[in-house]
Protein backbone atom coordinates (compact mmCIF):
# COMPACT_ATOMS: atom_id res chain seq x y z
CA UNK A 1 0.00 0.00 0.00
CA UNK A 2 1.15 3.30 -0.72
CA UNK A 3 0.99 6.15 1.65
CA UNK A 4 -0.10 9.32 0.41
CA UNK A 5 2.44 12.09 0.61
CA UNK A 6 1.88 14.29 -2.48
CA UNK A 7 -1.97 14.34 -1.59
CA UNK A 8 -1.36 13.49 2.30
CA UNK A 9 -4.16 16.04 2.68
CA UNK A 10 -7.17 13.58 0.78
CA UNK A 11 -5.16 10.99 3.43
CA UNK A 12 -8.57 11.37 5.60
CA UNK A 13 -10.91 13.04 2.86
CA UNK A 14 -13.61 10.58 3.49
CA UNK A 15 -14.62 9.76 -0.43
CA UNK A 16 -11.09 9.49 -1.15
CA UNK A 17 -10.39 7.14 2.42
CA UNK A 18 -13.21 4.97 1.00
CA UNK A 19 -11.66 4.63 -2.30
CA UNK A 20 -8.24 3.53 -1.09
CA UNK A 21 -9.34 0.78 1.07
CA UNK A 22 -11.90 -0.73 -0.89
CA UNK A 23 -14.76 0.41 0.97
CA UNK A 24 -17.75 -0.26 -1.82
CA UNK A 25 -20.19 1.08 1.05
CA UNK A 26 -18.35 3.87 2.06
CA UNK A 27 -18.04 5.39 -1.28
CA UNK A 28 -21.90 4.74 -2.29
CA UNK A 29 -22.38 6.88 0.81
CA UNK A 30 -20.19 9.55 0.06
CA UNK A 31 -21.77 9.55 -3.79
CA UNK A 32 -24.94 9.35 -2.83
CA UNK A 33 -26.55 12.93 -2.91
CA UNK A 34 -23.25 14.36 -4.67
CA UNK A 35 -23.80 15.09 -8.47
CA UNK A 36 -21.44 13.21 -10.69
CA UNK A 37 -19.74 9.80 -10.80
CA UNK A 38 -17.33 8.97 -8.76
CA UNK A 39 -14.23 9.50 -11.12
CA UNK A 40 -15.53 13.45 -11.86
CA UNK A 41 -15.81 13.22 -7.71
CA UNK A 42 -12.37 12.01 -6.90
CA UNK A 43 -11.10 14.42 -9.42
CA UNK A 44 -12.56 17.63 -8.42
CA UNK A 45 -10.86 16.70 -4.69
CA UNK A 46 -7.12 16.38 -6.60
CA UNK A 47 -8.28 19.79 -7.87
CA UNK A 48 -9.23 21.13 -4.82
CA UNK A 49 -6.01 19.84 -3.02
CA UNK A 50 -3.81 21.99 -0.96
CA UNK A 51 -0.81 19.32 -0.13
CA UNK A 52 2.36 19.17 -0.23
CA UNK A 53 2.37 18.17 -3.88
CA UNK A 54 0.10 21.41 -4.88
CA UNK A 55 1.76 23.32 -2.40
CA UNK A 56 5.11 22.80 -4.61
CA UNK A 57 4.18 23.02 -7.83
CA UNK A 58 2.46 26.73 -6.78
CA UNK A 59 5.81 27.25 -5.66
CA UNK A 60 7.33 26.36 -8.96
CA UNK A 61 8.93 23.07 -7.16
CA UNK A 62 7.09 20.44 -8.92
CA UNK A 63 10.50 18.71 -9.99
CA UNK A 64 10.79 15.20 -11.57
CA UNK A 65 11.34 13.44 -8.27
CA UNK A 66 8.03 15.39 -7.11
CA UNK A 67 6.37 14.67 -10.13
CA UNK A 68 7.00 10.62 -9.97
CA UNK A 69 5.49 10.04 -6.62
CA UNK A 70 2.63 12.39 -7.08
CA UNK A 71 2.22 10.15 -10.37
CA UNK A 72 2.45 6.74 -8.05
CA UNK A 73 0.11 8.07 -5.95
CA UNK A 74 -2.43 8.65 -8.88
CA UNK A 75 -1.70 5.74 -10.20
CA UNK A 76 -2.89 4.17 -7.07
CA UNK A 77 -6.15 6.32 -7.10
CA UNK A 78 -6.82 5.45 -11.28
CA UNK A 79 -6.27 1.53 -10.49
CA UNK A 80 -9.55 1.92 -7.52
CA UNK A 81 -11.40 4.52 -9.89
CA UNK A 82 -12.70 3.38 -13.54
CA UNK A 83 -11.99 6.63 -15.74
CA UNK A 84 -10.05 8.26 -13.58
CA UNK A 85 -7.64 10.05 -16.05
CA UNK A 86 -5.08 12.91 -14.61
CA UNK A 87 -1.42 13.05 -14.47
CA UNK A 88 1.04 14.96 -12.15
CA UNK A 89 2.39 17.38 -14.93
CA UNK A 90 -1.11 18.31 -15.85
CA UNK A 91 -2.54 18.52 -12.07
CA UNK A 92 0.84 20.80 -11.33
CA UNK A 93 -0.22 23.35 -14.07
CA UNK A 94 -3.55 23.55 -12.48
CA UNK A 95 -2.33 24.27 -9.21
CA UNK A 96 -0.18 27.37 -11.01
CA UNK A 97 -2.73 28.48 -12.72
CA UNK A 98 -6.01 28.10 -10.33
CA UNK A 99 -4.45 28.20 -6.85
CA UNK A 100 -5.23 25.83 -3.74
CA UNK A 101 -8.08 24.57 -1.99
CA UNK A 102 -11.10 26.28 -2.34
CA UNK A 103 -9.93 28.84 -4.48
CA UNK A 104 -9.12 26.26 -7.09
CA UNK A 105 -12.64 25.61 -7.55
CA UNK A 106 -14.41 28.05 -6.69
CA UNK A 107 -15.29 31.50 -8.33
CA UNK A 108 -16.74 33.21 -5.52
CA UNK A 109 -15.37 32.70 -1.75
CA UNK A 110 -15.96 34.02 1.45
CA UNK A 111 -12.89 34.61 4.01
CA UNK A 112 -12.66 34.11 7.60
CA UNK A 113 -10.56 32.87 10.34
CA UNK A 114 -10.64 29.46 9.20
CA UNK A 115 -9.40 30.10 5.79
CA UNK A 116 -11.10 30.46 2.71
CA UNK A 117 -14.87 29.06 2.18
CA UNK A 118 -16.25 28.40 -1.58
CA UNK A 119 -19.98 30.24 -2.07
CA UNK A 120 -21.65 26.87 -3.79
CA UNK A 121 -24.39 29.02 -5.43
CA UNK A 122 -23.45 32.59 -5.86
CA UNK A 123 -25.64 35.06 -6.41
CA UNK A 124 -26.19 34.86 -9.92
CA UNK A 125 -26.69 38.96 -10.74
CA UNK A 126 -25.14 40.11 -14.01
CA UNK A 127 -24.18 43.48 -15.54
CA UNK A 128 -27.80 43.21 -17.39
CA UNK A 129 -29.55 43.12 -14.02
CA UNK A 130 -28.41 46.91 -13.43
CA UNK A 131 -30.76 49.85 -14.11
CA UNK A 132 -29.37 53.02 -15.39
CA UNK A 133 -26.45 54.39 -14.28
CA UNK A 134 -23.97 53.08 -16.51
CA UNK A 135 -21.57 56.07 -16.15
CA UNK A 136 -21.01 54.46 -11.92
CA UNK A 137 -19.39 51.24 -13.45
CA UNK A 138 -17.52 52.35 -16.51
CA UNK A 139 -14.64 52.73 -14.39
CA UNK A 140 -14.67 50.13 -12.54
CA UNK A 141 -15.35 47.74 -15.63
CA UNK A 142 -12.11 49.13 -17.26
CA UNK A 143 -10.28 48.38 -14.07
CA UNK A 144 -11.27 45.02 -13.80
CA UNK A 145 -10.29 44.84 -17.89
CA UNK A 146 -6.56 45.54 -17.35
CA UNK A 147 -6.28 44.23 -13.65
CA UNK A 148 -7.22 40.63 -15.45
CA UNK A 149 -4.92 41.43 -18.19
CA UNK A 150 -2.42 41.74 -16.33
CA UNK A 151 -2.02 45.45 -16.16
CA UNK A 152 -1.96 48.40 -13.61
CA UNK A 153 -5.12 48.40 -11.78
CA UNK A 154 -7.04 51.43 -9.00
CA UNK A 155 -7.86 49.74 -5.85
CA UNK A 156 -11.58 51.33 -5.97
CA UNK A 157 -13.77 52.63 -2.82
CA UNK A 158 -17.45 52.78 -3.60
CA UNK A 159 -19.57 54.51 -1.36
CA UNK A 160 -23.12 56.31 -0.37
CA UNK A 161 -26.30 55.81 1.55
CA UNK A 162 -27.64 52.01 1.71
CA UNK A 163 -29.41 50.52 -0.63
CA UNK A 164 -27.99 52.46 -3.56
CA UNK A 165 -26.49 49.60 -5.65
CA UNK A 166 -22.58 49.35 -4.43
CA UNK A 167 -22.39 45.77 -3.60
CA UNK A 168 -24.87 44.43 -6.40
CA UNK A 169 -22.57 46.41 -8.39
CA UNK A 170 -19.39 44.49 -7.02
CA UNK A 171 -21.26 41.39 -7.50
CA UNK A 172 -22.08 42.09 -11.24
CA UNK A 173 -18.75 43.28 -12.20
CA UNK A 174 -17.36 40.38 -10.98
CA UNK A 175 -19.43 37.98 -12.94
CA UNK A 176 -18.67 39.89 -16.11
CA UNK A 177 -15.16 38.68 -15.81
CA UNK A 178 -15.77 35.44 -14.49
CA UNK A 179 -14.54 34.29 -17.74
CA UNK A 180 -11.26 35.29 -17.34
CA UNK A 181 -10.83 33.76 -14.20
CA UNK A 182 -11.54 36.06 -11.45
CA UNK A 183 -12.79 35.23 -8.32
CA UNK A 184 -14.54 37.04 -5.93
CA UNK A 185 -13.51 36.68 -2.16
CA UNK A 186 -15.58 38.70 0.22
CA UNK A 187 -14.48 39.69 3.45
CA UNK A 188 -16.38 41.12 6.00
CA UNK A 189 -15.52 44.23 8.01
CA UNK A 190 -15.05 42.67 11.11
CA UNK A 191 -12.87 39.85 9.26
CA UNK A 192 -9.92 42.53 8.33
CA UNK A 193 -7.61 41.35 10.96
CA UNK A 194 -6.59 37.91 8.38
CA UNK A 195 -6.37 40.14 5.40
CA UNK A 196 -2.72 39.05 5.80
CA UNK A 197 -4.00 35.78 5.82
CA UNK A 198 -5.59 36.17 2.55
CA UNK A 199 -2.89 37.41 0.90
CA UNK A 200 -0.59 34.38 1.41
CA UNK A 201 -3.72 32.27 0.81
CA UNK A 202 -3.82 33.53 -3.07
CA UNK A 203 -0.52 34.64 -3.96
CA UNK A 204 0.58 33.74 -7.09
CA UNK A 205 0.50 34.46 -10.79
CA UNK A 206 -3.18 33.40 -11.23
CA UNK A 207 -6.02 33.77 -10.44
CA UNK A 208 -7.04 36.93 -10.50
CA UNK A 209 -8.30 37.94 -7.12
CA UNK A 210 -10.82 40.82 -6.39
CA UNK A 211 -10.75 41.08 -2.85
CA UNK A 212 -14.50 42.56 -1.73
CA UNK A 213 -14.63 44.73 1.53
CA UNK A 214 -18.38 45.16 2.25
CA UNK A 215 -19.74 47.39 4.75
CA UNK A 216 -15.94 48.66 5.98
CA UNK A 217 -16.16 51.01 8.68
CA UNK A 218 -13.70 53.28 8.59
CA UNK A 219 -13.49 54.44 12.46
CA UNK A 220 -14.95 51.22 14.24
CA UNK A 221 -13.35 50.85 17.75
CA UNK A 222 -11.68 47.67 17.03
CA UNK A 223 -9.32 50.01 14.31
CA UNK A 224 -9.79 48.09 11.38
CA UNK A 225 -8.73 51.17 10.13
CA UNK A 226 -5.70 50.29 10.43
CA UNK A 227 -5.60 47.10 10.17
CA UNK A 228 -6.68 47.71 6.21
CA UNK A 229 -4.18 50.65 5.76
CA UNK A 230 -1.51 48.32 6.74
CA UNK A 231 -2.52 46.06 4.50
CA UNK A 232 -3.03 48.07 1.28
CA UNK A 233 0.29 49.49 1.76
CA UNK A 234 3.07 48.77 4.06
CA UNK A 235 1.95 45.80 5.71
CA UNK A 236 4.37 42.99 6.77
CA UNK A 237 3.00 40.44 4.70
CA UNK A 238 3.75 42.01 0.60
CA UNK A 239 0.35 42.28 -1.36
CA UNK A 240 0.26 39.88 -3.97
CA UNK A 241 0.17 41.26 -7.84
CA UNK A 242 -3.10 39.06 -8.44
CA UNK A 243 -4.90 41.16 -5.95
CA UNK A 244 -7.60 43.84 -6.50
CA UNK A 245 -9.20 45.05 -3.49
CA UNK A 246 -12.45 46.85 -3.80
CA UNK A 247 -14.58 48.03 -0.23
CA UNK A 248 -17.91 49.46 0.00
CA UNK A 249 -19.22 51.93 2.80
CA UNK A 250 -22.30 53.70 4.18
CA UNK A 251 -20.31 56.78 4.98
CA UNK A 252 -21.08 59.39 2.66
CA UNK A 253 -18.29 61.40 3.70
CA UNK A 254 -14.90 60.00 4.70
CA UNK A 255 -13.71 62.46 6.04
CA UNK A 256 -16.73 64.07 8.40
CA UNK A 257 -16.47 64.26 11.95
CA UNK A 258 -18.89 63.55 14.15
CA UNK A 259 -20.22 63.79 18.22
CA UNK A 260 -20.39 60.17 17.97
CA UNK A 261 -16.46 59.50 16.91
CA UNK A 262 -14.58 57.59 18.87
CA UNK A 263 -14.45 58.53 22.38
CA UNK A 264 -10.90 57.57 23.25
CA UNK A 265 -9.30 59.63 20.94
CA UNK A 266 -6.79 61.88 22.36
CA UNK A 267 -6.51 64.49 18.99
CA UNK A 268 -9.61 64.62 16.76
CA UNK A 269 -7.78 66.00 14.19
CA UNK A 270 -5.24 62.97 14.28
CA UNK A 271 -8.66 61.00 14.39
CA UNK A 272 -9.57 62.46 11.31
CA UNK A 273 -6.29 62.58 9.22
CA UNK A 274 -6.04 58.83 9.68
CA UNK A 275 -9.08 58.39 8.05
CA UNK A 276 -8.44 60.74 5.06
CA UNK A 277 -4.97 58.61 4.94
CA UNK A 278 -7.46 55.42 4.44
CA UNK A 279 -9.67 56.94 1.91
CA UNK A 280 -6.19 57.90 0.15
CA UNK A 281 -5.16 54.09 -0.51
CA UNK A 282 -8.38 53.88 -2.94
CA UNK A 283 -6.74 55.45 -6.13
CA UNK A 284 -10.40 54.91 -7.52
CA UNK A 285 -13.49 55.98 -5.64
CA UNK A 286 -17.09 55.96 -6.67
CA UNK A 287 -19.56 57.81 -4.80
CA UNK A 288 -23.41 56.19 -5.35
CA UNK A 289 -26.33 58.39 -4.03
CA UNK A 290 -30.10 58.70 -4.09
CA UNK A 291 -30.66 59.88 -7.88
CA UNK A 292 -34.43 60.34 -7.35
CA UNK A 293 -38.01 58.85 -8.24
CA UNK A 294 -37.15 58.82 -12.04
CA UNK A 295 -34.44 56.14 -11.85
CA UNK A 296 -36.17 53.92 -9.20
CA UNK A 297 -39.16 53.81 -11.31
CA UNK A 298 -37.51 52.41 -14.00
CA UNK A 299 -35.45 49.98 -11.88
CA UNK A 300 -38.88 49.34 -10.39
CA UNK A 301 -40.43 48.87 -14.05
CA UNK A 302 -38.21 46.60 -15.46
CA UNK A 303 -38.17 44.31 -12.54
CA UNK A 304 -42.10 44.37 -12.53
CA UNK A 305 -42.18 43.08 -15.98
CA UNK A 306 -39.49 40.24 -15.58
CA UNK A 307 -41.87 38.89 -13.24
CA UNK A 308 -45.05 39.46 -14.83
CA UNK A 309 -44.38 40.22 -18.80
CA UNK A 310 -45.82 43.27 -18.86
CA UNK A 311 -46.36 46.59 -16.23
CA UNK A 312 -49.61 45.79 -14.33
CA UNK A 313 -52.13 49.25 -14.40
CA UNK A 314 -50.82 50.76 -11.13
CA UNK A 315 -47.99 49.76 -10.26
CA UNK A 316 -46.20 53.26 -10.90
CA UNK A 317 -48.36 54.74 -8.53
CA UNK A 318 -48.43 51.90 -5.64
CA UNK A 319 -44.24 52.26 -6.21
CA UNK A 320 -44.11 55.24 -5.44
CA UNK A 321 -46.28 54.79 -1.97
CA UNK A 322 -44.09 52.54 -1.40
CA UNK A 323 -40.87 54.66 -1.20
CA UNK A 324 -42.35 57.27 0.08
CA UNK A 325 -43.45 55.56 3.38
CA UNK A 326 -40.59 53.16 3.53
CA UNK A 327 -36.72 53.75 2.75
CA UNK A 328 -36.80 55.93 -0.11
CA UNK A 329 -36.37 55.18 -3.57
CA UNK A 330 -33.59 53.08 -3.88
CA UNK A 331 -32.55 50.24 -6.20
CA UNK A 332 -32.92 48.34 -2.50
CA UNK A 333 -36.53 49.49 -1.99
CA UNK A 334 -37.35 48.59 -5.99
CA UNK A 335 -36.15 45.56 -5.00
CA UNK A 336 -38.62 45.00 -2.20
CA UNK A 337 -41.28 46.42 -4.17
CA UNK A 338 -40.83 43.72 -7.06
CA UNK A 339 -40.85 41.34 -4.77
CA UNK A 340 -44.20 42.13 -2.38
CA UNK A 341 -46.08 43.31 -5.04
CA UNK A 342 -49.12 41.30 -6.11
CA UNK A 343 -51.30 43.47 -8.64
Amino acid sequence: MIELVAFADLADEPLVAAVLAGDAVGVERELFAAPGDLAGAVSQRLRASSGPFARAARAGLADRGRLDRADAELGRLAAAVPGLAVDAVALADWYRREGLGPLAVHRVLVADARGLHGVEKPDPITLDDLVGRPELRADLLADLDAFTRGEPANDALLYGPPGTGKSATVRACASAYADRGLRLIQVAHDELEHLDAVFTAVDGDAPWCLLYLDDLVFDDAGRADRALRAALEGGVVGRPRNVLVWATSNRLNMTHQTHTERADEIDPEEARGEKVALANRFGRRVRFDVRGEQWYLEIVLDLVRARFGQVPAGAEEAALRFARIGAGPTPRTARHFAAGYRP
